[in-house]
């Protein structure tokens, strides 16, 4: 096509960042009258470097963000961090070698800021070399005094409507955190356990009743023990009391349907709590509450002498007590799922300790409602958030019994646990430093004490969508921008935060939190396999992004539909930096056709129609992709027209040609092909801009300008520009088959075919294009097919005629084309070999033809129903 160059990537990308920086240019304007494009962008945790599942997920809301700036509106993007929770606190309490416990609270909560706040620098700096369009100027972070602020004043409003109470209600509690986990918060292990065959004695009788349990160490808190109704041979059981090992409790027998007669012995242990199914039936029969583990996941005094003992070696102790004693008759490996902590893998229990609750049940149906207002992308997604809903059987458990979180603005009374809560003009406070609203309790005058507990960080997140529409700041722009527009976020969690935000919308404001909301998947290894640091398998995406340029990376990341989790494939991100380098170099190319902004004179020929037409087509298919987030498929079609169609096809009509029509729509054609293209890689269109068109166009930036609008489709010139490319493609071909230089020149040229005639108004398109010196359309053509010789199969010949195979070969070198074509009949060839005549059968021979016009031997390409005739 032309002299390539290389794109230096690195040094390009810097230069623009600085620009974008320096400029401003992705500022949002909260008084402009522009129509508001608000994103409520994730905040990046800050607990570690970056990963390529963050550049692959901010790069997906890049792409949104940059795409509706160039629609006109303003995009409120905000760089933003989440700087809280128990993630921060449990990498602290390991570099350190600390617990919760250790420190005084102010001690603690400062090792844990100046931990998270560490890497906040760093992770702007990695947003900054994506090439992330984020707006430092409505920057902000969860652990701030301000966004704090809005957390508890959203808890004031619900403490007021009466949406939120406290409860010592079973919960599930994380011993290594020990602080209470909403299910959201609970993930599930497979694992193989022992399953414990144990002996409990019959009261006031000889003899045992075998029950089989996985957790031996919770006997201590046995309650009774269920068969199912239907079991026969445990009907004479029900009613009567067993005797527990060890502690000689006596537990009656009942009967319940939930029991699996199958499982075990079919003799199930109900205790206080093990897990869910525990809960159920002590909720169900009212049972009381006995605690055998503490907070710190060791025994309590109701254990005896296994006081004190974590879990694991509590169980350790009793299996070899009860072995010892004859009591335990057998041990069986049995699979089974396990609740654990979703940050530290800790394995969760049941404890009932007092927390702060939302209610949340009774907003089900709403929250479905709202659901259903909102557009999924992809709608298949909203599927997961039903089920999670219609799944929920409890309330949210607000509360955290950890440090480095927005504190619960509530004092209760030391005397009769009355709770005062602060007052929205307090916040934000801390209970724990700060004094309450009044001086003693309202009920009792008695002494009030801080509440220790801290939100869920879920309660933080969840106010997202307030914050950042200046919810208890501003009315009049909270009017304004309420509901925002978009949320993005992952697929994992849409039972925790998705979903509370729409809670949160619904309980404060009667409404959803935004009108669209983009779920995007997982990056896995290339393998196919999740990414995990334990494995060695995670791809750090800093090294690519040096080697290759963010806009390489962000090819990757377009390249990854929505809603579906996908394998890191380094040949897009190789395939991305190719695609670069083409801008690159077609920029050069198309650079030297004008110096000044060319107008629209002259006349177009059918390859300026097409390809303008085929721009025009291309940019509605893109437009529709992108308002629906289908990056993948934008992009797709974005690169094969540029690739193929324009670079290709198009330059190789255009190169040679200086006429006004030519420059006009090299200049359109490209610049807008660009901006369709900066969304997705912003450095390299931002840098042919700035040295191709910036001087006439006169915009500070190519983000900033309008999204390029259609220019004309000719549905003719489509289908004659398609004709073109094809013939010329075909012929380029040929003579690279032929080893013929491209610019060789052809004599004679016919096209022959019934519709090829439209053609002719093509013919200097494809004349110049393929070299050709003679042209010719034609409806129909008199090809004539010549035999210029009779060739021997020598393979055949020897074997089949041995000695004679010699004469046969003379005779047939013999044959002049003339006689040749007279000697041929259905049977086979006649030639006299030696004196004697013979008929040989065609396997023996070959005739050797050739094509011929006019006398003129000529060679054929078919495509489709049009002939090409090159005439050699």
């Amino acid at each position: 096509m032309f002299k390539m160059s290389q794109y230096d990537s690195i040094s390009v990308e810097r230069r623009w960042q600085k620009m974008w920086k320096d400029e401003e240019i992705y500022h949002f304007d909260p008084e402009s009258e522009k129509p508001a494009y608000s994103i409520d962008n994730p905040p990046r945790y800050t607990s570690g470097s970056l990963h390529l599942g963050h550049a692959t997920g901010y790069s997906l809301i890049d792409f949104a963000a940059r795409y509706k700036r160039m629609r006109g509106y303003n995009v409120f993007f905000p760089l933003c961090f989440d700087v809280n929770g128990t993630p921060i606190e449990v990498k602290v309490e390991k570099k350190h070698n600390i617990t919760k416990l250790d420190l005084p609270r102010e001690e603690y909560r400062k090792l844990c800021s100046e931990y998270a706040n560490g890497f906040v620098d760093e992770m702007t700096h990695h947003f900054e070399i994506l090439g992330e369009s984020m707006d430092p100027s409505i920057y902000y972070q969860t652990d701030a005094p301000y966004y704090r602020r809005i957390t508890q004043i959203s808890f004031v409003e619900l403490f007021n409507k009466g949406m939120v109470y406290k409860a010592a209600f079973p919960i599930n509690w994380c011993p290594r955190c020990m602080t209470a986990l909403a299910d959201a918060e609970v993930d599930h292990k497979d694992n193989v356990t022992k399953l414990n065959f144990i002996k409990f004695g019959i009261a006031g009788k000889s003899g045992h009743v075998m029950i089989a349990t996985t957790r031996p160490e919770l006997i201590c808190t046995c309650k009774v023990v269920a068969v199912h109704p239907d079991d026969k041979e445990k009907q004479h059981l029900i009613g009567k009391e067993l005797v527990t090992p060890i502690y000689g409790r006596k537990v009656k027998v009942i009967a319940d349907p939930k029991v699996d007669p199958e499982f075990g012995t079919g003799n199930v242990m109900i205790c206080t709590i093990g897990d869910k199914d525990d809960l159920e039936w002590v909720m169900k029969y009212h049972l009381e509450m006995e605690k055998g583990i503490d907070e710190a996941g060791k025994m309590t005094e109701l254990a005896g002498k296994y006081v004190g003992m974590p879990v694991k070696e509590a169980r350790a102790a009793i299996i070899a007590d009860l072995k010892a004693s004859g009591i335990l008759v057998e041990q069986k490996d049995s699979p089974q799922q396990v609740s654990v902590c979703w940050r530290c893998s800790t394995p969760v229990e049941f404890l009932q300790v007092p927390q702060w609750f939302l209610k949340t049940l009774e907003l089900k149906e709403q929250v479905l409602k709202r659901a259903d207002e909102i557009k999924w992308y992809p709608e298949f997604m909203k599927i997961r958030l039903q089920d999670w809903v219609n799944s929920l059987e409890w309330d949210w458990v607000l509360s955290r019994q950890r440090i480095f979180a927005t504190p619960v603005p509530v004092w209760e009374c030391e005397e009769c646990g009355e709770a005062v809560c602060a007052t929205e003009e307090q916040c934000y406070v801390d209970p724990t430093t700060d004094a309450p609203p009044v001086e003693k309790c309202p009920k009792c005058k008695g002494k009030l004490i801080g509440c220790t507990d801290v939100f869920d960080t879920w309660m933080d997140s969840s106010g997202s969508s307030l914050y950042n529409t200046f919810w208890k700041r501003d009315d009049e722009l909270h009017k304004k921008f309420f509901p925002m527009s978009m949320r993005p976020q992952s697929h994992d969690i849409i039972r925790t935060w998705a979903f509370y935000s729409i809670l949160r919308a619904e309980q404060l404001e009667q409404s959803i939190p935004w009108e669209d909301i983009m779920i995007h998947g997982f990056i896995m290894a290339p393998d196919g396999t999740p990414m995990h640091s334990s494995v060695g398998n995670v791809i750090n995406p800093i090294p690519i992004l040096e080697n290759h340029g963010a806009d390489a990376l962000r090819y990757f990341a377009a390249s990854c539909s929505l809603g579906t989790d996908h394998a890191f494939r380094e040949a897009d991100v190789t395939r991305g930096k190719k695609l670069a380098n083409k801008i690159f170099n077609i920029g050069q190319f198309v650079g030297r056709f004008f110096d000044s902004k060319p107008s629209k004179t002259g006349v177009f020929r059918e390859s300026d129609k097409w390809i303008i037409s085929r721009y025009s087509e291309t940019r509605e298919a893109v437009t529709e992709y992108l308002d629906q987030y289908q990056f993948d498929k934008a992009l797709k079609e974005v690169e094969s027209f540029i690739w193929h169609e324009f670079a290709d096809n198009y330059i190789e009509m255009a190169k040679m040609r200086k006429d006004p029509a030519v420059k006009y729509t090299l200049y359109n054609v490209f610049l807008r092909s660009i901006k369709m293209l900066a969304p997705f890689m912003p450095h390299v269109t931002e840098d042919v801009y700035q040295e191709h068109f910036a001087k006439y166009e006169k915009s500070k930036s190519i983000h900033i300008m309008d999204w390029p609008s259609s220019i004309f489709v000719d549905e003719e010139a489509i289908g004659i520009g398609r004709a073109i490319t094809e013939i010329t493609s075909a012929i380029r071909a040929w003579k690279s088959e032929k080893k013929m230089p491209l610019n060789a020149e052809l004599s004679k040229v016919e096209i022959i075919g019934e519709d090829v005639l439209v053609l002719e108004k093509a013919s200097q398109d494809i004349t110049e294009t393929s070299k050709i010196k003679d042209l010719i359309f034609l409806k129909k053509a008199e090809l004539k097919e010549e035999i210029v010789a009779i060739k021997p199969v020598h393979a055949k010949l020897g074997p089949a005629f041995k000695a004679q195979a010699k004469g046969i070969v003379a005779a047939l070198s013999a044959l002049s084309p003339k006689d040749a074509v007279n000697s041929i009949t259905p049977a086979g060839l006649k030639i006299t070999v030696d004196g004697e005549k013979m008929t040989l059968a065609q396997e023996f021979w070959e005739a050797e033809k050739r094509l011929t016009l006019d006398g003129k031997t000529v060679e054929t390409i078919q495509l489709g129903n049009t002939l090409i005739v090159l005439e050699i």
